[in-house]
């Protein structure tokens, strides 16, 4: 009788754990929809990108030719793909042009 015990309990304990994971998956996906409907009205409209941080409107800003992102509310700065790099050439006697290698 015990056993018919144990087999029982542990068959609740997966279907518990199977209806977990499918209402996580069901939060997953309707998070990831709303952040896309978001991105696509941000493009739609052409505002300007949020800092991942706070939230906030990112404003771009020239820093030794190379334009990049900045939080207003002074979370830091936010680098497109090869922006660090173009800061590096030009810096090639500082400890990033040496940490990346771009010396010529």
């Amino acid at each position: 009788m015990s056993s018919n015990k144990d087999q029982l309990g542990d068959t609740l304990k997966k279907k518990e754990k199977a209806e977990e994971d499918r209402y996580f998956a069901e939060q997953d996906k309707a998070n990831l929809e709303k952040m896309r409907a978001k991105r696509e009205e941000s493009e739609r409209v052409g505002t300007h990108p949020t800092c991942p941080r706070c939230g906030k409107q990112l404003t771009e800003t020239d820093r030794r030719g190379v334009t990049v992102d900045v939080c207003e509310s002074g979370c830091g700065m936010w680098l497109d793909k090869g922006e660090l790099e173009l800061i590096a050439k030009r810096e090639n006697d500082s400890w990033l042009g040496r940490l990346l290698g771009t010396k010529s």
